[in-house]
């Protein structure tokens, strides 16, 4: 199994944007960016590291880059929570990269971010490896709800995973 660690987003993990930007990987979220937008995200991700209001990390396996994880606050039905959100490359799927990138992004959430109780994703329905992935690390299958993103309008899953 291949050694994973979290890196925080830095200038040279554009390049993990766009490797992550084909229509294979984007299948469960709208498809494809222009390569505009992907610049416009890097730098949010930058930005809101810089400020606090995200924590968004690459995750290296092996020391090889091989996707993005990270968290964000949000509101969801009134309570003050974290979504989730994350990316592997092809050549390192299935090899149990995003679930030990998701494990320590919990011990993150859960010791050195600012307290909130939950931690949320919102994976396609369709998108059977990130409901497993989300399964297999404790997150509560919630049901399903429609969730605006980039867009359209993607039917996904809720899960929720309690951080405290």
């Amino acid at each position: 199994m291949a050694h994973v660690t979290l890196e925080r987003w830095a200038p040279e993990h554009l390049a993990l944007l766009s490797e992550a930007n084909t229509a294979e990987m984007t299948q469960y979220i709208g498809g494809p960016e222009p390569d505009d937008d992907i610049v416009r995200r890097h730098e949010r991700y930058l930005r809101l590291n810089a400020e606090g209001g995200a924590w968004m990390y690459a995750i290296v396996a092996d020391g090889i880059p091989a996707g993005g994880i990270g968290f964000w606050p949000i509101d969801e039905n009134g309570e003050a929570a974290y979504e989730a959100g994350w990316n592997v490359v092809p050549a390192w799927q299935g090899q149990g990269v995003a679930r030990n990138a998701l494990l320590r992004l919990i011990g993150i959430a859960s010791s050195e971010a600012p307290a909130r109780d939950r931690l949320f994703a919102y994976p396609s329905v369709q998108n059977a490896a990130s409901n497993a992935l989300c399964r297999s690390v404790g997150f509560e299958d919630l049901g399903e709800r429609d969730f605006p993103f980039r867009g359209v309008v993607l039917r996904t899953r809720v899960w929720a995973l309690a951080l405290r």
